[in-house]
């Protein structure tokens, strides 16, 4: 399998002034679509539309086992430091919750209240390679 980068950036960029709306484009989905974008998988088949508010998002991770339990059943832990253009990112939020973002190079790109929230590479705690 080859990453589709074009289709990868054709993506994000779609998704540039999206706000963020759980069970719509919340940060998991917009990382899974970002996966599906580039391989062609929708990693998240199994569980889409399970969830359209953040109390049915933390019942779906609850009966996962949490973020990065439910991260590890449809993709593959790397390392923070092997992530890739692509990949999916962990990071620790305020409230110290682990939230998804891809990882665009120096930066990682997720939802935000307005659009895209963009962060420093060095605050990914987590990472899952995009590639089966």
């Amino acid at each position: 399998m080859v990453r589709n980068y074009e289709a990868l950036h054709a993506y994000v960029a779609s998704h540039m002034r999206t706000p963020f709306a759980w069970g719509q484009h919340d940060c998991v989905l917009f990382a899974a679509g970002a996966v599906q974008a580039q391989t062609g998988e929708d990693p998240l088949r199994a569980y889409r539309g399970r969830w359209a508010s953040e109390r049915g998002a933390a019942r779906v991770l609850k009966r996962l086992g949490g973020m990065e339990a439910a991260v590890n059943t449809v993709l593959q832990p790397i390392t923070p430091a092997m992530a890739q253009r692509g990949d999916v990112a962990g990071w620790l939020d305020a409230r110290g919750r682990l939230q998804l973002a891809i990882v665009e190079g120096e930066t990682l790109v997720g939802p935000g209240p307005s659009g895209q929230l963009r962060l420093p590479r060095k605050a990914m705690t987590r990472a899952w390679s995009a590639m089966r």
